[in-house]
């Protein structure tokens, strides 16, 4: 059954994690790369405004949820849906398969710094997890082919980005067609752990507010739209 939440003219994915895993396991083999990325709010507002971060949304192979505010905000909730998006569960499952299957990943990163944390955290998380590579794109001079040609050199099966958007989604778009991974997984930049603390709270019920007026004026919008109104 197709499972979908709409959210600003956007159809989301809104699978439990165990019927997303079932769709990544029945990806056709072609036409790659397959697109999944986690969806935060921020991401969501941000489309009003960059066609192509709206663009990359619209067209993912799988859409997970990454809030559960947006949940809550498109009237969707439910305490199991709830429960895994809060604590990211869709990720961890997602990574344990892929090291249980010994599955070749290369970590695409903004920062070297973030983007060497972040190795770490995988490979404390998973030990016998594939890492063939990893890129911060502030090493990069010039163009981004050097970026490709070290991300397709390592032959992954999964590149795992950790850019933030909407640079991720830029990335994505323009480079897309070159990338030979059979899977691309946006996480963005904080999309690696649970989320927590009264700051993250704080910035949570904030955007969650601005998303929930962005809806109500898109939804007028449209209503004031309709032929014959």
């Amino acid at each position: 059954m197709i499972k979908k939440i709409d959210i600003l003219g956007m159809q989301l994915d809104d699978y439990t994690v165990r019927e997303a895993i079932h769709r990544v396991e029945a990806f056709p083999d072609d036409n790659f790369p397959k697109s999944i990325e986690n969806i935060s709010m921020q991401m969501l507002m941000e489309t009003e405004h960059d066609p192509v971060l709206k663009e990359v949304i619209s067209s993912l192979d799988l859409a997970v949820i990454g809030e559960k505010e947006i949940l809550e905000v498109a009237g969707a909730k439910t305490m199991q849906r709830m429960k895994e998006t809060e604590g990211n569960d869709f990720f961890f499952e997602f990574m344990k398969r892929i090291e249980r299957n010994r599955k070749r990943i290369f970590l695409l990163g903004e920062t070297e710094e973030k983007t060497e944390k972040i190795k770490q955290q995988l490979l404390e998380e998973y030990p016998k997890l594939l890492l063939e590579g990893e890129y911060a794109l502030e090493n990069c001079v010039g163009n981004l082919e050097a970026v490709i040609n070290d991300l397709n050199a390592a032959n992954p099966d999964i590149v795992l980005s950790v850019l933030p958007a909407p640079k991720q989604e830029h990335f994505f778009w323009e480079h897309k067609d070159k990338i030979s991974a059979k899977i691309w997984y946006g996480l963005g930049e904080n999309g690696i752990g649970k989320k927590s603390g009264m700051k993250k709270k704080f910035k949570s019920l904030l955007h969650r507010g601005r998303l929930k007026s962005s809806i109500e004026k898109y939804e007028k919008k449209m209503e004031e739209n309709r032929p014959g109104e």
